[in-house]
């Protein structure tokens, strides 16, 4: 006799809810660690199971909702205002790149197979690269060039960090896509 069980989707708001309590407590808890951190896995994931107004709110709200965290308790007074609002601009529209890019490129490939968190994991590299790029240039721009560095330098020194980032999303892609694929 068949074993007749009915599966429920998580309602997407609910979804959304939880992927921004996992990104802002992961992005809080592995803050010592530079550039290990679930945003951009987080962002992807949206884009690719929720899309819509989804793709941008996830994001945007776990960068928001962590921030406010560091620059009021860790980095209170280390930056001017101008200069972390304008590199802001560039990270928040890096990774609302990443959760669109996400969706465009994983949007019709949502089923439970290895082969899908394969793909998701190796579609991370690039768009990790990408956003090292972009928020680089941001922090070139509103940090560093005023203190004389030069965009070369600039992109010399986040090398180390854009090689740790592609660890971290090596990491968290198939970790945490699974979960959230198996939630969704």
């Amino acid at each position: 006799m068949p074993l007749n069980v009915t599966y429920r989707k998580l309602p997407r708001p609910a979804l959304a809810l939880l992927m921004i309590i996992a990104g802002v407590a992961g992005r809080i808890l592995l803050a010592p660690a530079p550039n290990v951190e679930p945003v951009l896995i987080m962002s992807m994931l949206a884009g690719m199971l929720l899309g819509g107004l989804y793709a941008l709110v996830v994001p945007v709200s776990i960068m928001a909702l962590s921030d406010v965290y560091f620059y009021f308790v860790p980095y209170e007074g280390m930056y001017p205002a101008f200069s972390i609002l304008g590199l802001a601009v560039f990270v928040y529209s890096g990774y609302a790149f990443v959760s669109l890019m996400g969706g465009f490129l994983m949007r019709r490939r949502l089923l439970w197979r290895t082969r899908t968190i394969a793909i998701f994991t190796a579609i991370s590299v690039p768009l990790t690269i990408a956003y090292d790029v972009w928020t680089a240039f941001g922090n070139w721009l509103f940090i560093s060039a005023p203190l004389g560095q030069t965009l070369q330098q600039v992109y010399a020194m986040q090398v180390p960090f854009t090689l740790i980032h592609v660890f971290s999303s090596l990491l968290f892609a198939p970790i945490l896509g699974t979960t959230f694929l198996a939630i969704h």
